[in-house]
């Protein structure tokens, strides 16, 4: 009896606690939407400029220290990859260093994922800069700018990813 008691008071306390955990943590988690373009100097097999093309993209921020954060993001953009331009979609998890400086912060990371292009799966890797500035108490403005290096089947592409979006703070 005494055991069933326990456990008992021992699921309530973890009931009544685990929400309030839960959602301590969630300070900072920001949700975005950025504009810009991919430009790539690289020459395709075949002679082909890969040249610019414009991009839009998601992007979120989960905080796991006030200086580390892992963020997740998703980009559409175009290159040309086969004699015209051609939709290409990134998956993207960035790692961002943070240096807070105020209301700005400054940041460097890594980034890995997942390309879909050519109507194949492609890796890529690569480094990237952040600044953002927090308008007010929620929203900040910023600028990303990502190095990628996409590993396909043939010649790898080197490209340079530029965005400038708002993201939203929880």
């Amino acid at each position: 009896m005494k055991i069933q008691c326990m456990t008992a008071l021992t699921a309530i306390l973890l009931a009544i606690a685990a929400p309030q955990s839960a959602f301590a943590g969630a300070k900072g988690v920001g949700i975005g939407v950025a504009g810009g373009f991919a430009w790539s100097p690289d020459q395709l097999e075949n002679s082909d400029d890969v040249g610019t093309g414009y991009g839009w993209g998601f992007f979120v921020d989960i905080p796991l220290t006030e200086t580390f954060y892992i963020s997740p993001a998703t980009t559409i953009y175009e290159l040309n990859l086969s004699g015209e331009k051609k939709p290409v979609t990134d998956i993207d998890l960035n790692f961002k260093f943070m240096i807070p400086l105020n209301k700005m912060k400054l940041s460097l990371g890594v980034t890995a994922g997942v390309t879909i292009a050519e109507d194949t799966y492609h890796g890529h890797w690569g480094a990237l800069g952040y600044l953002s500035y927090n308008l007010v108490s929620n929203i900040d403005i910023f600028v990303m700018t990502q190095y990628k290096q996409l590993v396909r089947t043939g010649k790898e592409i080197n490209d340079l990813h530029n965005y400038l979006g708002f993201m939203f703070r929880f």
